[in-house]
């Protein structure tokens, strides 16, 4: 499953952040402990067992792909081209926000302005028979 064009719309935590939410989570947990308290070692807990979320989309030959990680655990979700049935296309300031419609539902994704010949392609490419709508935000 190749990547075609990843999106904008998950943006990862920053190196400094995660190390940050690290550091809380070992002092909340020594804390915890010293004092006796096990609502700080749960909570620190959690926030290193958080700091290992990521989550991107992107789009492939199978369709719009969701990745989320957390830590080693994958779990992959794909909205195949067949069960999309429109598309529409928001622009707002140096952003293209993308709505593809399955049903009565869909998912929403954001792209970067300049990616948008070649999202385009993609869509004509895979899905040329579903229409393709563009609003125009003020």
């Amino acid at each position: 499953m190749g990547e075609l064009l990843i999106s904008q719309s998950i943006v990862p935590f920053s190196r400094w952040v995660t190390w940050s939410i690290i550091g809380v989570g070992l002092f909340l947990i020594a804390r915890g402990i010293y004092a006796g308290i096990f609502q700080e070692v749960l909570i620190g807990a959690t926030f290193i067992y958080a700091s290992g979320y990521r989550k991107r989309i992107f789009i492939s030959e199978d369709g719009l792909v969701r990745e989320t990680r957390l830590w080693r655990r994958t779990r992959t979700t794909v909205l195949s081209w067949s069960e999309i049935k429109h598309v529409s296309l928001a622009r707002r300031a140096s952003k293209i926000i993308v709505f593809f419609e399955k049903d009565v539902t869909g998912w929403r994704v954001l792209f970067n302005d300049e990616d948008e010949p070649k999202l385009r392609a993609i869509l004509q490419k895979y899905i040329s028979e579903v229409e393709i709508n563009t609003i125009e935000a003020l």
